[in-house]
């Protein structure tokens, strides 16, 4: 096979990738805005409430080593396919369940947490799958347009939601989130490795403690060491930036719930985070310890200048701003743990990244919860400001020197 025909095949294979996290983006950001709201609508209980929208976080913190080490083992096209499948069967439950005996909010709860288990499986083959496809050349600019289009999905899903429960009710709403994810499972099957990549078809045998291996691997690699040290830090302070926006508005700029600011101010923040996804592509060539310095400092200051913010509108500035820059660095760490991954651990390593990112963020928002009404908002979210100059210390202590091409462990 000619190697523009390779590329063809990998440029063809990514699109569908992309189509894919297209559809699945649908349906999964969909429905994590209307599971609570309706488990809320139906019980009145915060408590369960509280679970159903933990059920989002807690299959990754639980299931992400196993999944790793499976999909390490396994083809990462197949395991996306079948995982996109099982969703589409768990959420055409409700709609079973809805035209029949009823949907009580405690099985909505499970249903969420078994949706949310197969997509740590889809997740951890998907970040997998992209230096297959796309070659550690490629990884930054693949990220980048994967990050734009869940982005952009992800900010308008809850008007969609709202859209689709007003217009169907709950059961066809459900029925309609399960077909995106067939649609998934279509364009995943129909993705093809170009030449010279890792090939997926058969199942590897089982390595000794092959779980743990991501870590291990984590830890022996100094460029993966400091990424993803500095993450646990920017995790954190970024928690207490997103589970507390609302808090925030409300107690620091004096806005009501119902207040159009405040949409402003929320909706700036996605617009950061789309400006930050789409600029990643950009640092592909910049050293990335460099990189990590410049980004975790601006986000410092960025943040305490969101926490001081004397108006709503310098506090919609302030957080577009952190949330551009937070969203680039996060896609950048991403594409250098592709990048300098060997692709029979992806699955693993990426799977710990993942994992540090999703146990750090709600640590970060219960913290400043609490802090809030000990501190004030103000001056609880320039103490977990502290995280993120923790961070900046061991990027700033770390080598300069280490590179994309640093020999693997």
């Amino acid at each position: 096979m000619t190697s523009t025909h390779a590329e063809q095949t990998g440029d063809t294979s990514l699109g569908l990738l992309v189509g894919s996290k297209f559809a699945s983006t649908v349906a999964y950001a969909t429905s994590w805005v209307l599971l609570p709201l309706y488990v809320y609508q139906a019980s009145g209980s915060s408590l369960l409430t509280a679970f159903a929208s933990a059920a989002n976080v807690l299959p990754f913190l639980l299931f992400g080593l196993a999944a790793g080490a499976s999909v390490d083992r396994s083809s990462p096209v197949r395991v996306m396919a079948w995982m996109e499948v099982a969703n589409a069967a768990v959420l055409l439950i409700v709609p079973l369940l809805a035209f029949t005996v009823g949907v009580g909010p405690a099985v909505l709860c499970l249903i969420g947490f078994a949706s949310a288990t197969a997509y740590v499986w889809f997740d951890v083959a998907s970040a997998a799958l992209v230096p297959a496809l796309a070659g550690s050349d490629g990884v930054f600019r693949a990220n980048s347009y994967l990050w734009t289009a869940t982005t952009v999905l992800t900010a308008v899903a809850a008007p969609v939601g709202f859209f689709l429960l007003d217009l169907l009710e709950l059961g066809p709403t459900f029925a309609v989130l399960a077909g995106c994810y067939l649609v998934s499972a279509l364009l995943i099957a129909l993705i093809r490795l170009p030449a010279g990549a890792e090939p997926t078809g058969s199942p590897r045998p089982r390595e000794r403690g092959a779980v743990w291996a991501g870590i291990r691997y984590i830890a022996s690699h100094r460029l993966l060491r400091v990424y993803t040290a500095v993450n646990v830090g920017v995790g954190i302070s970024a928690g207490a930036v997103y589970g507390m926006l609302v808090v925030f508005a409300s107690r620091a700029l004096g806005l009501v719930t119902d207040d159009y600011r405040l949409a402003w101010i929320i909706a700036a923040s996605g617009v950061g985070a789309l400006l930050g996804a789409i600029g990643a592509r950009r640092f592909k060539s910049a050293p990335p310890i460099t990189v990590a310095q410049w980004m975790i400092g601006i986000e410092l200051v960025l943040l305490l200048a969101y926490a001081a913010a004397p108006s709503w509108m310098a506090a919609l500035v302030a957080v577009l701003l952190w949330n551009t820059v937070h969203t680039c660095f996060l896609v950048v760490g991403i594409s250098v743990r592709q990048a300098v991954t060997p692709q029979r651990l992806q699955g693993r390593v990426n799977a710990v990244g993942r994992m540090i990112v999703w146990g750090s963020v709600p640590l970060g928002t219960l913290l400043c919860g609490w802090l809030t009404d000990v501190i004030g908002p103000r001056w609880a979210l320039a103490s977990l400001a502290a995280f993120a100059f923790v961070s900046l210390v061991v990027a700033l202590r770390a080598p300069r020197a280490l590179t994309l091409e640093e020999p693997s462990p």
